[in-house]
């Protein structure tokens, strides 16, 4: 026997549908309260609940006075709902971290194609005030943001970037909540020395030293979960010689 729907769901979906079917774009009004609930079969109620839902997840948006609109698309709600749909434990914030490291990784060889000199001038800005603040024991988490985003805008690849920010946003703030002690100066200057090591191979245009270097710095984060670590081979699973950290 099918599972029932419940109507709050089932009107959820025929929102995504109207919108689809529609052609509407972000900043596109939805019909007013009845016609629409009349239009897609459900109650007044039934409809608020879903829109609600929808607004929740980004995908609409409600403007007190003017009506619901449909919403650019955005990482935002993932990220803001990320923490509480997964338990903030080591293993947890391993496995994001573990996603993270591929997504990353992966992009590397068309980096060093694309990267202008200028991006990486940055870079090393970047790189030296990280390790400026971690001899005084001090964490550059803008510092850090602003280093991966500017390694990988090079690509003009907007919803790889946004992935990419996503998964640094969220490894982040699923880490502060799971290891909510300071971080070590001796672990913040080594994050800040695998830095400007990635800095140095991209100097170089050296697809693999930067491959190894990238990879080292992730390696150098999961050492910081002691349970069930990952093992030396972990990060080298995919056979590529020279890569390990």
């Amino acid at each position: 026997m099918a599972t029932r729907i419940p109507t709050y769901r089932q009107a959820q979906i025929d929102i995504k549908t109207y919108i689809e079917r529609n052609g509407l774009k972000p900043g596109d009004a939805l019909p007013a309260e009845d016609r629409f609930a009349e239009e897609i079969g459900v109650s007044r109620l039934s409809l608020r609940e879903a829109l609600k839902a929808l607004d929740s997840v980004g995908i609409v948006e409600t403007r007190h006075g003017e009506g619901v609109f449909v919403k650019a698309f955005s990482f935002d709600s993932i990220l803001e709902n990320l923490p509480y749909a997964m338990a903030m434990t080591d293993a947890q914030v391993r496995n994001l971290l573990y996603a993270r490291a591929y997504l990353e990784l992966g992009a590397i060889p068309d980096v060093v194609m694309h990267i202008e000199p200028q991006q990486i001038r940055r870079m090393r800005e970047l790189a030296g005030i990280m390790l400026e603040r971690a001899g005084c024991g001090q964490a550059a988490p803008e510092e850090d943001h602003a280093f991966h985003v500017e390694m990988y805008r090079c690509l003009d690849n907007e919803f790889l970037n946004s992935l990419i920010d996503l998964f640094w946003r969220a490894f982040n703030k699923m880490n502060s909540n799971a290891q909510p002690e300071p971080i070590p100066q001796w672990a913040l200057e080594s994050g800040a020395r695998d830095h400007m090591q990635v800095v140095e191979m991209l100097e170089q245009r050296d697809t693999f030293g930067l491959l190894s270097a990238h990879r080292r710095h992730f390696n150098n984060l999961f050492s910081r979960y002691p349970r069930n670590p990952p093992s030396a081979a972990t990060l080298a699973g995919h056979k590529t010689e020279g890569m390990e950290a």
